[in-house]
């Protein structure tokens, strides 16, 4: 049975709209660095009970497969937190472009093959991510009968993302969005365990042991997915764990990144065609012995990073916030319009916002904020006739009115999310940079350090440009000016008695 609220570590609960359809990952990241130890988190030999044969093994089996293992292997390398961790090395020299690795569909575990296993017809109407977990757990318990027996013993059994801390450290996220979206994925992934085992688990013990279809072991499962599930096969239906290629550690410092080569979707998962490789290319030349590298992600923040991972980038730091999933009220008489133009303009009609430190809020936050607040007079851009332009009609301002609610709303919603945090960014800071304090102590307030420079200066950006409210031109300015009805200082050019005087 699922864990009560009492059970878990969270003592609040919120809801992971991200994995409504999909799933999104990276895997544990180890960026080489000494400046910051907090900022990865690998699994060290203290916890970390994978052996160099287990490693070895997998590559043997995937050489038995046909993959050209020849350019890399896995073994200890230097880590930056707690002595030393596995990745990817280079067993030869590889030059730059050059294919490190390159592993096959048929290799591959996703959705239809865990429709083609035993399991299938248990979970055919489970979300895909749902498949891909059980079937993993399902492969866990047939231990050396299972095909990939190998890859299974190769993986982690201690994780580090915050799903997986205790209730202490824990306790130094609270009133982060870390903490709000770590306590969202608890919520769901026990939720749905539980439905799981009242209606499959405990109904087809046989099939289903306890001692590996546990709540601790789908926890488990889907951190695995969380951590390794790699682009461009880490969203909804697409979702694969590549063997091999998920052994590859994160660094922001570089621009490699996993390529889908040959096949499409439809060979990917259960159509015609030949089927697709999974390859891994290096962005530079690679000496032998030096350590491999993938940027799981150039446009995270680091509070997504830790959120899978329970790291942030030394090297690349990325402080941010993610504002949304942000909906149109229904209140809002509009709503079904204003929920046109979004889709018009290629947003979903509960668009996410991704406000970084150091750095503007994006554009289209400031337009969508317009729309938010597009009421009264100024609603009149939202009728039919408007509706393929309407969203480049309110990328600039609409009306002094308009331009104020928008600011202000954004200034309120930055307000409510700082007033969430029971520190002060200097308070953040100590903690960070004092390296007495654990690692994921340092990790908890460089993060939420990193949100709130965000939110401060958000909140900065829209209070200036509520100072400058009076120097704007507004769109019946710019409508005028057009038509030549206004002069360059604003003044009207129109003379009633221009065409009708002698």
């Amino acid at each position: 049975m699922a864990a009560s609220p009492r059970s878990t570590p969270f003592a609040r609960r919120g809801v992971p709209t991200a994995w409504r359809g999909g799933i999104s990952s990276r895997r544990r990241a180890r960026a080489p660095s000494a400046i910051d130890p907090a900022a990865s988190a690998p699994a060290t030999a203290a916890h970390d009970a994978r052996t160099q044969a287990d490693f070895d093994a997998l590559w043997r089996w995937l050489d038995a497969n046909g993959v050209d293992v020849s350019k890399t292997r896995v073994e200890l390398v230097d880590g930056s937190v707690g002595g030393r961790g596995w990745g990817l090395v280079a067993a030869k020299d590889i030059a730059a472009g050059d294919a490190a690795l390159s592993v096959p569909q048929s290799l591959w575990m996703t959705p239809s093959t865990a429709a083609d296993s035993a399991i299938g017809p248990f979970v055919e109407n489970q979300p895909a991510w749902v498949k891909l977990a059980v079937q993993l757990l399902h492969e866990k318990s047939k231990g050396d009968e299972s095909r990939w027996s190998a890859y299974v013993a190769a993986l982690p059994t201690k994780l580090d993302a915050p799903l997986f801390w205790s209730a202490d450290e824990l306790a130094y996220l609270q009133g982060s969005q870390l903490f709000t979206n770590a306590a969202g994925y608890d919520a769901y992934v026990r939720g749905t365990y539980a439905s799981l085992e009242a209606e499959i688990f405990s109904a087809n013990r046989p099939t289903f042991p306890e001692s590996v279809f546990s709540e601790t072991e789908f926890l488990w499962a889907f951190g695995v997915l969380r951590a390794r599930c790699l682009p461009p096969r880490d969203q909804g239906d697409d979702i694969a764990l590549v063997p091999g290629l998920d052994m590859a550690n994160h660094s922001g410092l570089v621009n490699s990144t996993w390529t889908l080569n040959g096949g499409g979707l439809g060979s990917v998962f259960g159509g015609a065609g030949s089927g697709p490789s999974m390859l891994f290319r290096a962005d530079e030349r690679v000496v032998a012995g030096a350590e491999l590298f993938v940027n799981y992600g150039p446009n995270k923040v680091d509070s997504q990073f830790a959120l899978d991972f329970g790291f942030a980038d030394a090297f690349c730091l990325r402080p941010g916030y993610v504002l949304g999933p942000i909906e149109i009220p229904d209140t809002d008489v509009n709503q079904s319009d204003k929920q046109d133009v979004l889709e018009v303009a290629g947003l979903l009609r509960a668009p996410l916002f991704t406000i970084r430190a150091f750095e503007d809020p994006p554009a289209e936050l400031r337009v969508f904020s317009r729309l938010l607040n597009l009421k009264d007079s100024d609603a009149f851009l939202l009728e039919a006739i408007f509706r393929a332009e309407a969203w480049s009609l309110i990328s600039e301002p609409v009306s002094e009115t308009n331009e104020r609610e928008a600011c202000l709303t954004m200034i309120a919603g930055c307000e409510a999310a700082l007033s969430l945090y029971p520190s002060r960014v200097d308070e953040d800071r100590a903690v960070a940079e004092d390296f007495s304090n654990s690692p994921r102590a340092r990790l908890a307030a460089r993060v939420a350090m990193g949100e709130k420079q965000a939110l401060l200066e958000c909140m900065g950006f829209f209070a200036n440009v509520e100072r400058r409210l009076d120097q704007m031109e507004y769109y019946q300015e710019r409508r005028l000016r057009s038509l030549n009805l206004l002069d360059r200082d604003g003044n009207s050019t129109y003379d009633p008695f221009q065409d009708t005087m002698a």
